[in-house]
């Protein structure tokens, strides 16, 4: 018998978000909307999976959420998770709104207009954004120009992000990743394999992202995909035809050529990539989030060391969110021909990664419990439907100006915690009613 929600886990809590009707984005199983903070008026996007259309993806959506976890401390290009919940038919995953499209859109909308500096400057954030990633041990899997975002469309103030970390891997221990696909244009030598891999996958695809850049086509692309392979299992590119080359320096020829090597030992790592000649002088733009960035580990030293005393509360709420999780999703697929027994056991396994998953992450609140028996709100709350608006009356919050909002909550929420431990537990489940990072 599958896994139900009880009785008791009702979906009443207001919902703080208004979503607007406009899609930003769509995928096979979720769909990415802009919505509106009714606390701090900042503007956000929120990604709606469907609960009936992830059987099957549950590893996939535990990853996006344990990877966007492991990088709460935020990096300036990385969209960060804002927070997460609930209604009886989709989970909600509400990060950074990038209004400024995708790398795509520029690569492919604006011929003649993407300079070698927007190549540096690009590479540049990417860079950091995957040094900040592979130094707490997160190998990215899907690095694209798709995935790649940024916070408005003026080139003066927009932000890079990097997005989407639905193939994202937390390693450890020099473990290796295994095959999950991806788009074979850009997949290195040892995943066309299906060998073990490891940070240097991302490097490769950084590669094609330069090359794809400077001359407006695929360094891997052939008319069949065995050809493709071939071509990518021997590194066998060419910086031809010469018209496209002629005026690309030499130093960005050498770092494609860096990022293509066939043994993934071999390859540049991100940290020698921001050290590269090609990369080195490109000075970051002076737009900081470093202050931001002081706050939250502030803020999560003192919330972690006042986690003794409410370990039994993070159990209860871990424990209510697996059960939504593995039944709602799952055990109500819309996969019908699929027998019961197997939805019942995938249920139960789904409730027990949830849970290993969410153990020793703080959750972000929501909005306050109405009681202190509804715990689930701890780990996300469970929701009416948020009110849906055709478009917004106010200006968009988006990229640094929603940090911005962050900030002010942060100093907020730090005096909060400097109070009496008699008042923190109501002190934190009131501040992180509009806790945005």
């Amino acid at each position: 018998m599958a896994i139900t929600p009880s009785s008791s886990e009702l979906y009443d809590l207001p919902c703080p978000y208004i979503l607007s009707k406009k899609v930003l984005g769509t995928g096979s199983y979720a769909d990415v909307y802009e919505c509106k903070n009714t606390v701090t008026g900042a503007h956000f996007a929120a990604k709606r999976f469907n609960k009936k259309l992830i059987y099957g993806l549950e590893l996939m959506l535990q990853r996006e959420f344990q990877v966007l976890k492991a990088v709460l401390r935020g990096h300036r290009n990385i969209l960060l998770m804002v927070d997460y919940f609930e209604t009886a038919d989709y989970f909600y995953l509400v990060t950074d709104l990038a209004t400024g499209g995708e790398l795509y859109e520029l690569i492919t909308q604006a011929p003649g207009k993407h300079t070698l500096a927007d190549t540096r400057s690009i590479l540049h954030s990417l860079l950091s954004a995957l040094a900040h990633l592979h130094a707490n041990g997160i190998v990215h899997r899907d690095i694209k120009a798709e995935n790649i975002l940024f916070t408005s469309r003026n080139s003066r103030t927009s932000l890079l992000l990097l997005a989407d970390f639905g193939h994202a891997q937390i390693l450890t221990g020099g473990e290796l990743a295994q095959y999950c696909g991806g788009t074979l244009s850009y997949l290195a030598p040892e995943v066309v394999r299906r060998e073990g891999h490891s940070f240097p996958v991302d490097m490769w695809t950084v590669g094609v992202l330069c090359y794809v850049m400077l001359c407006g086509y695929m360094p891997f692309d052939c008319d069949t995909d065995e050809e493709t392979k071939e071509y990518i299992l021997k590194a066998d590119y060419v910086f031809e035809p010469e018209e496209y080359w002629c005026d690309v320096p030499d130093t960005a020829k050498d770092f494609i050529s860096q990022c293509f090597r066939v043994d993934p030992a071999d390859r540049i790592t991100a940290e020698e990539a921001l050290k590269h000649a090609f990369i080195a002088d490109y000075e970051t733009p002076s737009m900081s989030s470093s202050s931001l960035q002081r706050l939250h580990k502030a803020v999560w030293k003192l919330h972690n060391s006042r986690q003794h005393s409410s370990a039994n509360l993070k159990l209860a709420s871990s424990t209510n969110l697996a059960k939504t999780f593995s039944a709602s999703s799952l055990a109500e697929s819309s996969h019908s021909s699929i027998p019961k027994v197997l939805a019942a056991s995938r249920a139960k396994l789904a409730s027990s990664s949830v849970q290993n998953m969410m153990k020793d992450v703080p959750g972000l609140l929501l909005s306050a419990p109405k009681s202190q028996d509804n715990l689930s709100a701890l780990m996300g709350g469970k929701c009416y439907s948020p009110e849906i608006v055709t478009a917004f009356t106010t200006p968009v919050t988006s990229g640094p100006n929603s940090r911005q909002h962050s900030q002010n909550t942060l100093h907020s929420l730090l005096i909060k915690l400097l109070s009496p431990p008699a008042v923190t537990t109501t002190a934190i489940r009131t501040g992180n009613a509009d806790f945005m990072l």
